[in-house]
């Protein structure tokens, strides 16, 4: 149980770091280009700074870095599991 929270604390501690990007549904809002493509704007908040970037991108790229992402986070808790549930400490 020690280890699960362990786990968790560490990947809010990384997703968190220097960027973040609140739940994109609600941070999230579609708009037509110029040329007629469809897509999808998303704020994105950077560490120290209290307004973020308006960063617009087709849904199928933004759903690229969303998985991308979860990979990471996947990555990082079985990373941390594989070691006892201890963070890595290499500088």
């Amino acid at each position: 149980m020690i280890r699960i929270a362990s786990a968790l604390v560490a990947v809010g501690t990384l997703l968190a770091g220097c960027t973040a990007i609140e739940d994109p549904s609600a941070n999230s809002e579609m708009m037509m280009t110029t040329d007629g493509r469809e897509v999808e704007c998303r704020r994105i908040k950077e560490m120290g700074t209290m307004l973020g970037e308006r960063v617009c991108m087709e849904p199928a790229e933004w759903a690229q870095i969303d998985e991308q992402a979860e990979e990471g986070a996947r990555r990082f808790v079985d990373e941390v599991t594989a070691d006892g549930g201890m963070m890595p400490m290499d500088p």
